[in-house]
């Protein structure tokens, strides 16, 4: 017996065996509330099996973290985080969904080591991270966040005709809206928004799309607002004379959308801290630019310092940081998440980085849990 015990092998499985009884013990026992809006959901997670999602701790999982397989990809999280995601992981079966391809997910991470958030406890996954950035009120980022604000209002603005809601991430809700109504509402509303700034910045880089958008009735109104481009155009206009013939209007209008095009290219800037794709002019010579293969320039950037000066510069939300977050760029928008993903993880008691973090709201690839003890807390619900 001795011998065997001192077999390294023979002492992992003993721990993983243990770990198990722990698991099914919890998972058997425990009383959960998952709101209102899912009733059905305790019967459905108790029938099904533990044994089916947990794996054997490792050296990158320590223990009393365990490796679990949600939507067929394997994650270590905390035993509790773990009994939530299988109830969410019951939710989507019930819809048909039991692949990540299906509903559009590339990566999901749990714990990392070293960390004192959630994240090092194994409390917290993120979800496609690359291509569902933190938008907005990340810590100490509040002189980012004022310029930030701008940039999503004239987005809403000139794509919408209404206000972003992003400014305004983490409000509470409406006094007889359940949660679930909640979430669901802000999720429909950062979808247009996140749809809305992939057409904005696809038309920056398409002059006669932009052109003719401009020229309907809605763009043409739009166009105009004070929170969109309304001082162009009176800076145009107080420097130009009213009696233009055909030729004149017809150059004019293109230095207007060069114009336009250059203050979007801007707003690319701050939400990105880097150049982005070429853009040709309209009407070169009126801008300075000779030649056919000269390019709108975009502008030089100011680098901002944090709220806390020993934090350095400030983490723009579409950095894609060389390599390590592919796919993240303005026009792949900021939300890819489905909304039957989030509504599981929302039913299930998860927290969503971009609604429950109050004054911080604005993580879209986050989810988490602050239940260690595996109480059945509805974390807000």
């Amino acid at each position: 017996m001795w011998r065997g015990w001192a077999n390294s092998n023979f002492r992992k499985k003993v721990f993983a065996y243990s770990r198990l009884f722990v698991v099914l013990m919890l998972c058997s026992g425990m009383k959960q509330t998952y709101g209102q809006d899912s009733p059905d959901i305790l019967p459905s997670f108790q029938t099904a099996s533990v044994k089916e999602i947990i794996a054997e701790p490792s050296d990158d999982c320590p223990p009393p973290l365990t490796v679990m397989t949600f939507l067929h990809k394997q994650i270590c999280v905390h035993a509790c985080l773990g009994e939530k995601l299988a109830v969410a992981k019951t939710l989507l079966e019930k819809q048909g969904f039991t692949q990540a391809s299906q509903l559009d997910v590339r990566r999901i991470t749990g714990f990392r080591p070293g960390q004192a958030s959630l994240h090092g406890q194994g409390m917290a996954i993120d979800i496609d991270a690359a291509t569902n950035p933190y938008i907005i009120h990340e810590d100490n980022e509040c002189r980012l966040d004022e310029e930030l604000a701008l940039v999503y209002e004239r987005i809403a603005q000139f794509m919408l005709g209404r206000a972003s809601i992003i400014p305004h991430l983490g409000v509470g809700r409406q006094s007889r809206e359940t949660r679930r109504t909640y979430v669901e509402r802000f999720y429909n509303t950062l979808a247009q928004e996140s749809a809305a700034m992939q057409r904005y910045f696809t038309l920056m880089q398409d002059g006669p799309r932009l052109q003719a958008y401009v020229r309907t009735p809605p763009g043409s109104h739009r166009v105009h607002l004070p929170s969109t481009f309304l001082s162009i155009f009176s800076r145009e206009n107080s420097s130009s004379s009213q009696t233009q013939d055909n030729a004149r209007s017809a150059v004019l209008s293109n230095v207007l959308i060069d114009q336009i095009r250059l203050r979007m290219m801007s707003d690319w800037m701050t939400l990105t801290g880097q150049a982005g794709p070429s853009i040709p002019p309209l009407a070169p010579d009126a801008v300075g630019l000779a030649g056919k293969n000269k390019q709108l320039p975009y502008p030089q950037i100011v680098p901002l310092e944090s709220d806390n000066p020993a934090k350095g510069e400030v983490d723009r939300p579409f950095d894609a940081k060389d390599t390590s977050y592919p796919g993240r760029s303005p026009l792949n928008g900021f939300l890819t998440l489905r909304k039957e993903l989030v509504l599981a993880l929302i039913d299930a008691g998860l927290r969503w980085g971009a609604l429950d973090f109050g004054r911080t709201s604005g993580d879209i690839m986050h989810f988490d849990s602050r239940d260690p003890t595996c109480s059945g807390s509805s974390d807000g619900n």
